[in-house]
C-alpha cells in the first residue's frame, strides 16, 4: 500500500513538473493579461451603469417637475425611496436616528423627554427607540396617500397614516412648542442630505433634497405644525437660527443623550474602559454645537480619523466595486410588502426588519435550532432577552404603539384620525 502511494505521488509530481512551464506561459501571456484587464474594466463599467440606473430613471421622470416646483408629496416620496430604500438605506436610516438624537441638544426637548420617564430604564428606552424607528420608517416607506396602484398592487395601504395618527395622538398628551416640533421636522428633512455627503457613496441631488423637503412639509402639515419653510435653503436657515438661540449646554441634555447612548452600546464591554472609548467614537459624529450642548468631551484627532477610515473607504468601495441591491427591504426597518399569512391573506400584525437590544416584536423561535440561536444572541449580548410574548413576539399594530400602559388606549380613535388624514375610510384587515 505504502509503495503504491509513493509511486502515485511520484507520478503526479512528474506530471505537474511537465505542466508547470505551460501554466507559467499562459499566466504570463499578453492575451490573458489583456483579458483580465478587459474583464475588470467591464465589471467596473457595469457597476457604474447599474449603480446609477435608478438615480437616472427617477431624474428623467421628475426633474422637470422639480424645476417647475410642481412635485407632489406622493411623487417626492418615490424620489426619496431611491436613496433611502435602495442606494443608501443603512446610512440614511442612521441619519434619521441621529437627527432624533440631535434634538436632545435642545433643553426644552430633553426636559420633556426626561419628564416622560420613557428614557430612564432599559425596558422603556428600548421600546421607545423601536417604536419611533418603526413609525417614522412607516411614513417614509409606505404610501402617504394609501394608494399602491403604482407599486404593482391594487391593495389599499393605510399604514403610513395610521402611524402618523398614532404619533399625533401620543404627542397630544404633552405641551410641545411649535418651534420644537418644527426643528425636529427640519432635521428629518435635512440630515439625510448631510449624511449622504459625509458618509454615503454619493450625494443627494438638488431634486432629491427638494423631494425630502416636500415630503416632510406634508408630514408636518398633517401633524398640525405651523409656519413650515418650503425649500431646503429656507429650512437650513431656520434651523441655524433656532440652534443659535436654543441649543445651549445643559445637564439634562447630557443625561438624556447618555440614556440613549448606553442602550445603543449595550453589546460593547465595559471592562478596561472599552465602552467609554467606543462612546468617544460616537461623539466624533456629532456637530460641534451639539457636542457642547450635550456636555460631551472633545475627542482627539485620531478618533476622528478612525471614523473617516471606517466610513469613507467603505463608501468608495461600494460606489465603484459593488453592484446595487435589488431588494429594498434588506436594510429598511419596515417590511414594505404586506405581511401575509399561510393562506395568502394580509396579517395586520407586523414584524420589523431589524431589532433593538431588547428584541421588541421579534417572532419567538419555534424550532430547537431557532431557540438555541436566540440564546446564543443573548450570550453574545446582541440582545438582552430572547423573543417572548411580553416583548410582543406576535408582532405590532401601528395604532397600539407607544408606552405599554396605553397600548390598548385610543386605538379606534387613531384609526378614525388616520381616515381623516387620508380622506377615506379604512377597511379590511387594518380596520377594527
Amino acid at each position: 500500500m505504502a509503495t503504491s502511494a509513493a509511486a502515485l505521488v511520484d507520478q503526479l509530481s512528474r506530471h505537474f513538473e511537465a505542466l508547470a512551464p505551460h501554466v507559467s506561459d499562459t499566466l504570463n501571456s499578453p492575451s490573458l493579461t489583456k483579458g483580465l484587464v478587459t474583464a475588470f474594466v467591464g465589471y467596473l463599467a457595469l457597476v457604474r451603469v447599474l449603480r446609477f440606473k435608478r438615480y437616472r430613471d427617477i431624474h428623467k421622470k421628475y426633474q422637470k417637475k422639480y424645476e417647475d416646483r410642481t412635485l407632489t408629496p406622493e411623487e417626492a416620496q418615490k424620489v426619496m425611496f431611491v436613496s433611502c430604500g435602495y442606494d443608501m438605506p443603512l446610512v440614511l436610516n442612521y441619519s434619521l436616528a441621529f437627527a432624533l438624537f440631535k434634538t436632545y441638544a435642545i433643553p426644552s426637548i430633553s426636559r420633556l423627554l426626561s419628564a416622560t420617564k420613557q428614557l430612564k430604564s432599559s425596558e422603556t428606552i428600548s421600546k421607545r427607540y423601536a417604536d419611533t424607528e418603526l413609525m417614522i420608517a412607516t411614513w417614509v416607506g409606505c404610501p402617504i396617500s394609501g394608494h399602491t396602484k403604482d407599486d404593482k398592487s391594487d391593495e389599499f395601504d393605510p399604514r403610513a397614516m395610521i402611524s402618523l395618527a398614532r404619533v399625533n395622538q401620543l404627542h397630544s398628551k404633552y405641551n410641545i412648542s411649535n418651534g420644537d416640533f418644527l426643528y425636529t421636522l427640519i432635521l428629518f428633512a435635512q440630515e439625510p442630505a448631510t449624511w449622504a455627503r459625509k458618509y454615503g457613496w454619493r450625494e443627494l441631488s438638488p431634486l432629491e433634497e427638494y423631494a425630502y423637503c416636500i415630503f416632510w412639509v406634508e408630514i408636518g402639515k398633517r401633524m398640525g405644525i405651523q409656519d413650515i419653510p418650503g425649500t431646503p435653503e429656507e429650512m437650513r436657515a431656520w434651523a441655524r437660527a433656532y440652534e443659535e438661540e436654543y441649543m445651549v449646554p445643559n445637564i439634562v441634555n447630557h443625561e438624556v443623550a447618555g440614556y440613549t447612548t448606553e442602550e445603543l452600546l449595550y453589546a460593547v464591554p465595559t471592562a478596561f474602559g472599552i465602552r467609554d472609548w467606543v462612546e468617544g467614537l460616537t461623539v466624533c459624529m456629532l456637530d460641534e454645537p451639539v457636542r457642547k450642548a450635550m456636555l460631551k468631551p472633545a475627542q482627539p484627532l485620531y478618533k476622528h480619523l478612525i471614523i473617516w477610515a471606517l466610513l469613507k473607504p467603505t463608501a468608495f468601495f461600494q460606489k465603484w466595486f459593488m453592484l446595487p441591491r435589488s431588494d429594498s427591504n434588506y436594510r429598511f426597518p419596515v417590511a414594505i410588502e404586506f405581511n401575509r399569512k399561510a393562506d395568502g391573506s394580509i396579517n395586520p400584525r407586523m414584524h420589523p426588519k431589524k431589532y433593538a437590544v431588547r428584541p421588541w416584536y421579534k417572532p419567538a423561535p419555534k424550532t430547537v435550532f431557532g431557540k438555541a440561536w436566540e440564546r446564543f444572541l443573548v450570550l453574545a449580548k446582541w440582545h438582552s432577552e430572547v423573543p417572548k410574548p411580553s416583548l410582543r413576539s406576535d408582532g405590532y399594530r401601528l395604532e397600539e404603539m407607544g408606552p405599554l400602559e396605553i397600548e390598548k388606549v385610543g386605538n379606534l380613535e387613531a384609526l378614525r384620525d388616520a381616515e381623516k388624514l387620508m380622506g377615506c375610510p379604512i377597511t379590511g384587515v387594518f380596520a377594527r
